[in-house]
């Protein structure tokens, strides 16, 4: 729902400073000051950092369901913040405290999801998470049509932020169908439980991928014990390459350019003679909704999760340095490549980073790490974004590097494929204790070697 303030009219930047604003315009607060607009922008990215963090005790001590269900309070809380707000201050306290829900929702559901899909349709349930949010994003986008050009009250603009509490609701209401994570109740010593967890969760005979679940928790559990905590683990010889990768993964989810893309989207728009600048949200909304969709249907399945990577991240890296090159030397014609760039890039982001991102960064990590590492990565996600909106567009700026400032992004994206290159392992198909033997030597990871079948791609095998 961080799209709810991208309605022009909320905030018209040259409009909003003149004495006296045009009917229908600075909607949201009139007067206030681009600062105080920045503040709220980047409140969601600063409250979806610190939920990220806040969701690791939670989700180890109470489990996934119950963390997800007490979320939908934290929703509730900050959209009911969000709608009665009298001043911008307060309302970007709610959007701090949405903000939170949604760094709590994406590290526990994420490994949630990972922890109950069965192996070969883990990337189709965790992406379709992604679809979910695109979908809602598209939804907002479309209710802005609602809102009429000259609004004789606020109350025909505010209730659009109170959308998270229709979504906090249906958490709550469904929260009793979900099925507790089969390996947390093996962490917590309940394995009669996660048997029950099992067998609602999967259809025929389980007693094979129990008894595989089971020893991959116990020797988690036998680590964890002996360690002096998860984060002490995580760093240590055995875990830190895993960790860094996942970071870097969680990271480039946002510091891929995707925000910064979007910021150009009613320009580009406009710049095709699109009379109404709402629909360029909508456009690219609808885009990033169905190419996650089609990662997750089509494409998680039948191919190899770093070959995706590697090869969608060069063509992001073509893609944003061509809409340079269009942002450089306007004319009409670049103005509908810019167009082609923006499908070019979009695309392929929803086919590599975008979906891989938290794909990958999961199954990297054990269960019983996961939380933490996820937390993490969730956090370097979540500041990419707040760095992004704050200083984008200052660097965007004709008094700094001006048009030529998206190839930032593909400089970045051309270093974190060549990263991916050398370090990204394949994990498709593969459980967390098959990627733990690609690190560490030890009895376990021998027996998982010479047993599971299954070949384990490591760097730059499947190039």
């Amino acid at each position: 729902m961080m799209s709810e303030t991208s309605h022009l009219p909320f905030n018209n930047v040259s409009l909003c400073r003149l004495p006296h604003i045009p009917p229908g315009q600075c909607l949201l607060y009139p007067g206030h000051t681009n600062n105080e607009w920045t503040r709220q922008s980047t409140a969601w990215a600063v409250g979806g950092a610190i939920g990220a963090f806040l969701s690791i005790y939670p989700a180890g001590r109470f489990g996934r369901q119950r963390t997800l269900g007490f979320n939908g309070v934290i929703m509730i809380a900050g959209a009911f913040v969000q709608m009665f707000a009298t001043d911008i201050d307060t309302f970007a306290v709610g959007r701090g405290i949405s903000g939170i829900a949604s760094g709590v929702a994406v590290n526990v559901l994420n490994n949630y999801l990972r922890e109950v899909a069965p192996k070969q349709w883990r990337m189709f349930y965790m992406v379709m998470f992604q679809v979910v949010a695109a979908a809602t994003a598209l939804i907002v986008s479309a209710l802005f049509f609602a809102i009429p050009k000259l609004p004789t009250s606020e109350w025909h603009f505010k209730p659009l932020f109170g959308g998270p509490i229709v979504i906090g609701l249906l958490v709550l209401a469904t929260m009793r169908f979900i099925v507790e994570s089969p390996a947390w109740l093996l962490l917590h010593q309940r394995e009669d439980e996660a048997k029950e967890a099992m067998a609602r969760l999967y259809v025929g005979d389980v007693q094979a991928p129990f008894a595989e679940l089971t020893e991959s928790m116990r020797v988690q559990t036998e680590e964890v014990e002996a360690s002096s905590s998860k984060l002490a683990l995580l760093v240590s010889s055995r875990y830190r390459v895993q960790f860094a990768i996942a970071i870097v993964l969680g990271t480039m989810q946002q510091l891929a350019g995707l925000p910064a893309m979007v910021v150009y989207g009613p320009t580009i728009f406009k710049n095709i003679q699109l009379a109404d600048l709402r629909l360029s949200n909508i456009f690219i909304n609808f885009g990033r909704c169905w190419t996650m969709f089609i990662a997750a249907a089509f494409f998680g399945h039948r191919y190899m999760r770093r070959a995706l990577l590697l090869r969608f991240s060069l063509i992001m890296c073509v893609a944003a340095l061509g809409f340079t090159l269009c942002q450089v030397y306007p004319n009409t014609t670049t103005h509908w490549i810019n167009l082609v760039c923006l499908l070019l890039f979009m695309g392929p982001y929803s086919f590599s980073v975008g979906s891989l991102g938290w794909v990958i960064s999961t199954e990297l990590i054990p269960e019983a790490l996961a939380p933490t590492s996820g937390a993490f990565a969730t956090f370097g996600s979540w500041t990419a974004q707040f760095l992004i909106g704050v200083f984008f567009q200052q660097i965007a700026s004709p008094s700094h590097w001006g048009t030529q400032a998206f190839a930032m992004f593909s400089v970045i994206i051309f270093v974190f494929a060549i990263f991916a290159f050398f370090f990204v392992p394949e994990t498709s198909n593969t459980t967390s204790m098959e990627v733990r033997a690609l690190y560490v030597r030890d009895e376990f990871s021998s027996e998982c070697n010479d047993h599971t079948g299954v070949d384990i791609v490591t760097p730059k095998e499947d190039i």
